[in-house]
């Protein structure tokens, strides 16, 4: 079973003079998200926006998709912080499942390609495309040229929430492999900080 990978914000290193100065961070984190990575991705693009997150103060942990997921999920939760799912293809599917745990409460739901389409790949069976968005903050991130699920199809699930953002990047169904990584990087953060505000 592959570990679960948390990355966690951390003091700046003091400058010794020689090399580059690391920004301050803040202590504690700021909110805790789950990370899930779909079917067959590979875990280093979600591993790198977890280190990205932890840049602005938030402790990311990409959770194994084999084992106890849900258990997993639930572990990266911590008191008092705010708790936000993030998940990709399948992932998304998943923590889209959990979100509606009373369990887990999470405060918030990323959800990166989103498959509406019951479109299995490579023969791995989907679970059912959802009918209904969960009434909590959500910021669905998708590729324009998406073409396992269509944008529009997303566009019109945004219609079923008050509390849905869609957020359009560059590149194709895996979002955080292309051309718009650092763009959904920055999403995420955007609506990270919007939580925590409101």
């Amino acid at each position: 079973m592959t570990p679960a990978t948390t990355i966690t914000p951390r003091p700046a290193e003091p400058d010794t003079g020689g090399g580059a100065v690391e920004a301050p961070r803040r202590e504690p984190a700021r909110a805790a998200v789950a990370i899930l990575a779909g079917r067959g991705e590979s875990r280093e693009p979600y591993e790198w926006l977890a280190a990205r997150l932890a840049l602005d103060g938030y402790t990311a942990t990409v959770v194994p998709e084999c084992g106890n997921v849900a258990q997993a999920v639930a572990e990266v939760r911590q008191p008092r912080l705010s708790f936000v799912l993030l998940g990709s293809d399948s992932g998304a599917l998943s923590m889209l499942s959990m979100a509606r745990s009373p369990a887990l409460r999470p405060d918030g739901l990323v959800l990166l390609g989103l498959p509406l389409l019951h479109v299995p790949v490579a023969g791995v069976p989907m679970a059912d495309p959802p009918r209904v968005l969960p009434d909590l903050p959500i910021l669905l991130i998708h590729g324009r040229d998406d073409q396992i699920s269509p944008l529009s199809l997303v566009r019109m699930s945004t219609r079923t929430v008050n509390q849905t953002e869609l957020a359009v990047v560059p590149g194709g169904h895996a979002v955080l492999g292309g051309p718009g990584r650092r763009a959904v990087a920055a999403q995420v953060l955007l609506f990270l900080e919007g939580l925590l505000d409101r």
